[in-house]
């Protein structure tokens, strides 16, 4: 759950999150809440319609590590689901990325990006990066 004001904005990649107000380095900025991460089966998603598939795989992925799903995704059921991935990512993980914090001062309207790579395996994950 995203624990700051923030906005969603159109960008190169889709919408993306910016913060409203400026951030210190190492705030904390989101911490996973359980009841938002949903899991659904494969076999559930292929029963929608395929746009709808396509927009849900958009935000879904399958874990790494002890968490991987090989049957099932992973679908962040908050607005979390709209970071972007960045090279340099604005937040850095703490611990298994149950927490992000700033990974440096961001200025008010900054971009609040993540690197993918914290919770999916590269290559196998449901987006590009």
């Amino acid at each position: 759950m995203l624990l700051i004001p923030y906005t969603l904005q159109a960008g190169p990649f889709g919408l993306g999150l910016h913060t409203v107000n400026p951030l210190m380095a190492g705030e904390v900025v989101y911490r996973m809440v359980p009841a938002l991460l949903l899991t659904l089966s494969d076999e559930a998603v292929r029963q929608w319609p395929q746009e709808v598939q396509e927009r849900f795989r958009r935000h879904a992925y399958r874990g790494q590590g002890p968490d991987r799903l090989t049957d099932a995704f992973y679908y962040n059921a908050d607005d979390s689901r709209f970071m972007n991935h960045a090279p340099t990512p604005s937040l850095r993980a703490i611990g298994q990325g149950q927490v992000y914090v700033a990974a440096r001062d961001l200025p008010a309207g900054a971009e609040l990006t993540c690197d993918y790579a914290d919770f999916a395996q590269r290559g196998e994950a449901c987006f590009n990066f």
